[in-house]
């Protein structure tokens, strides 16, 4: 097949979508398919440009949110170069912006059109309302109407996960649609890191004979880093230990607002170290005893999924979505309120390591059986191969 997958965000960028648009491209051009990327343009790109089967369209940097381009969904000099491209599907990744290009190039060239709905975004729409004077619920209300009528219109649907699927229900999309979730590469979070580098690193932030405890992703409110942090803190307060850290790893637009408000215990048991190159990630997983989230707001959840392919214990805030990856107290922990939290890390610190090494290791296996490429190759080709048989 000749496939275009049109996104608003690809690698280089560092976020779920990226890594995972980056990832089918790679299986589906594995299987002999012809993948062709139409994303937004790099950083000061002024024109567009065709290489190595990426078309990129330059686009306008979005500062309150964590910096995602926008291009324009018309664009006359691109779709010169798509139409003469054979298309047999196009898949759009987001709703706005290169996605809606995508879906007028599949409606002008009668090609068979397939969208994934990849984010929640009624968790997103702090970033809608914040300064616009638009009430919360209002812009929840929008996102709810807009999502409908993108979910009904002509097309195949694909979630990443029954939550995202039950999500599109309730929002009356009765349709026909898809789980795939998205595959993984986990392979560069499997083998050791370099020894003089953790020491090094160690040395550097007087961790050593520390316990790390690891908060790594996007600082916004979605991610609820606040809880995670607060609970820490009370949990350090109750057991009176020393030898405990968390470990915080990432930007974006609550940064400077959390710094300032946890400014006193940054540099004791609080440790930020701001934004890391994506391939430096697995360093970071491998070198903590424990990987600490109390967001409730992922559609799959790949930290979670890095984490655990790094064999480190995840202890999570309970969520709809997490429950085929994380068996509580087998392949990692799992809390709903504030006193089941302080038990469960009071009891993973405690572990034995033999007992340690085994729910890291069944987490591993998990993480293998739920996203392996193979498996998410023959159901992406299946919905593609419905959209072809459909002829929508």
């Amino acid at each position: 097949m000749t496939i275009g997958i049109f996104t608003d965000t690809y690698y280089p960028d560092v976020n779920g979508v990226a890594t995972a648009t980056k990832i089918q491209r790679d299986i589906l051009l594995s299987h002999g398919h012809n993948v062709i990327i139409v994303t937004t343009g790099m950083k000061g790109q002024k024109e567009d440009s065709f290489q190595d089967g990426i078309l990129r369209i330059p686009g306008k940097s979005l500062k309150s949110l964590y910096n995602y381009r926008m291009s324009s969904f018309i664009n006359l000099h691109a779709y010169e170069i798509l139409k003469k491209i054979d298309f047999d599907v196009i898949h759009v990744q987001q709703e706005f912006g290169i996605s809606l290009f995508g879906r007028l190039c599949a409606k002008t060239m009668d090609v068979p059109l397939v969208y994934t709905c990849h984010t929640l975004y009624e968790d997103y729409t702090n970033y809608l309302s914040h300064g616009r004077r638009i009430p919360d619920r209002l812009a929840k209300l929008a996102v709810k109407s807009l999502i409908r009528r993108i979910g009904l219109a002509e097309g195949e649907i694909i979630v990443p996960s029954h939550k995202a699927m039950r999500m599109l229900r309730d929002y009356g999309v009765d349709k026909h649609i898809a789980v795939v979730p998205n595959a993984i590469d986990l392979s560069r979070f499997y083998g050791p890191i370099d020894d003089r580098r953790q020491k090094a690193f160690l040395k550097e932030y007087g961790l050593e004979g520390k316990r790390i405890l690891l908060w790594l992703g996007r600082i916004g409110k979605e991610k609820n880093l606040e809880e995670s942090i607060d609970l820490f803190l009370e949990y350090l307060r109750r057991s009176d230990r020393k030898d405990v850290v968390l470990l915080v790893v990432g930007d974006g637009p609550e940064k400077e607002r959390i710094l300032h408000h946890y400014q006193n215990e940054i540099g004791k048991s609080l440790l930020f170290l701001g934004k890391v190159e994506h391939d430096d990630t697995a360093f970071f997983y491998k070198i903590s005893d424990l990987f600490l989230s109390s967001s409730t707001t992922e559609t799959q959840g790949l930290t979670y999924s890095e984490a655990m392919a790094s064999q480190t214990i995840v202890l999570a805030k309970y969520d709809f979505n997490l429950e085929p990856l994380i068996v509580d107290g087998v392949t990692g922990f799992l809390y709903d309120e504030k006193e089941e939290m302080m038990r469960k890390l009071k009891q993973i610190l405690d572990l034995p390591e033999e007992k340690r090494k085994q729910i890291a290791l069944q987490g591993f296996n998990r993480c293998l059986s739920l996203f392996s490429q193979q498996s998410y190759y023959e159901r992406i080709i299946e919905v593609y191969e419905r959209a072809i048989r459909q002829d929508y």
